[in-house]
């Protein structure tokens, strides 16, 4: 049995390498950039208008009007002192205008603009190249795309950017006992929790699954699935079947696919059966325990920092805070024991519930969880009040970055 961080670092250490694809940038959004991307043109590429008014140049209080100038004309329109032009916003600035009066400050008697107070020259205007130069950098390597990244992509002149390849999933549960959702259990029976769990926690993550299917716990069923998925994935995942029973065969099957496996427990709770190995060509292979807090808490700790180096990430763990937990806890010593807490504010500092739970079977004690606080091997008792850290889930809404 290897220590938690031990058991992280083998992860890390064979993840495999990104690799990079070109994409449409209407599908960019969530990938990390390869490349720095350059701007082609100035931005903006013209003097313009950043109000609705009327382009002046000088400081006269009166103004013969000229036409209207809008967004998308190309006038070749000059003016001068006593000269305005009506302009809308994003209209091209006229040759010789040095302000813009908007129109709130403005009467109009006759075609004639009068004004009681004239703006400073530059006033309301975006003059060209002020946000962007031409070749300048806008976006750089390593950025995790978002929407406004691919607004300004589509600003330097970019369809199509180059990112790393998310790594191709396949989820595979496991045991004979196993049904789908929808039907009703005979005795014996349980539902399939494990395969819906797995790909949500991985879409809301940021990653999909390519494909996902259920197989009983028989030696050849097993090892047909993972052979053919091995074939079709950059990663595997199997939930169930890890431990030590005499039905728990994915560990063997694995190891007659010619998996290595780089370790099979771990000094933590829940998850101390957790095995991780690297196919014959390298592809990473997690076998999850079969409870199904177990099956979320591995694969916040292991499988989705694996997934983000492989996608190119430069963080790959959650940003760790520190928060008081709200009741008493006892452990033995020996393990690191995640707990699901609801980490809320409560005036400057975190707080952190522990919801009662029967075990990692309770999946009903993750409902409104939302982090992991992490108590250490040699922690035995933890008092109501003292200061645990913890991360949020990947699945909590964004305020809090990798490290």
């Amino acid at each position: 049995m290897i220590t938690v961080e031990e058991a992280q670092k083998l992860v890390l250490d064979n993840s495999g390498e990104p690799e990079v694809e070109e994409v449409s940038i209407d599908r960019a959004a969530g990938h990390v950039l390869a490349s720095d991307v350059h701007s082609d043109i100035d931005m903006p590429p013209f003097n313009r208008s950043a109000m609705d008014g009327f382009a002046i140049s000088g400081d006269d209080l009166r103004h013969e009007l000229l036409e209207e100038i809008v967004a998308g004309d190309s006038s070749e329109i000059s003016i001068y002192p006593g000269i305005a032009c009506p302009i809308m916003t994003g209209a091209p600035l006229p040759e010789g205008a040095d302000r813009i009066v908007i129109v709130e400050e403005s009467v109009i008697e006759d075609s004639v603009l009068y004004l009681e107070k004239v703006p400073p020259e530059g006033a309301n205007i975006c003059w060209k190249g002020e946000d962007i130069k031409e070749g300048q950098i806008v976006l750089e390597h390593g950025t995790r795309l978002t929407q406004q990244h691919m607004g300004i992509a589509a600003m330097a002149g970019r369809g199509v950017l180059p990112v790393f390849r998310k790594p191709r999933i396949a989820v595979v549960t496991t045991g004979t006992e196993i049904v789908p959702p929808t039907w009703i259990p005979s005795p014996g029976q349980v539902r399939n929790a494990n395969l819906p769990l797995i790909t949500s926690q991985l879409s809301m993550s940021g990653f999909t699954a390519l494909v996902s299917v259920h197989s009983a716990d028989d030696p050849g069923s097993l090892s047909a699935t993972f052979r053919q998925l091995l074939s079709c994935s950059d990663v595997l995942i199997v939930a169930g079947g890890v431990s030590k029973g005499t039905r728990d065969f994915v560990p063997s099957v694995l190891e007659s696919l010619g998996v290595i496996i780089h370790f099979r427990t771990v000094a933590q709770k829940p998850g101390k059966p957790l095995i991780f190995g690297s196919s014959a060509a390298g592809k990473p292979v997690f076998g999850l325990p079969g409870n199904p807090v177990s099956v979320m808490v591995t694969i916040e700790e292991y499988v989705l920092p694996l997934l983000r180096k492989r996608s190119g990430f430069k963080g790959y763990h959650r940003r760790m805070y520190h928060g008081e937990i709200t009741s008493d806890y006892r452990k033995k010593p020996g393990r690191v024991h995640f707990l699901r807490v609801i980490a809320y504010r409560e005036g400057n500092s975190w707080k952190l519930h522990y919801p009662d739970s029967s075990g990692s079977g309770d999946l009903m004690s993750t409902v409104n969880v939302n982090a992991l606080a992490i108590v250490g091997s040699d922690q035995l008792s933890i008092e109501a009040g003292e200061s645990l850290p913890f991360h949020f889930l990947s699945s909590t809404a964004g305020e809090l970055a990798f490290s």
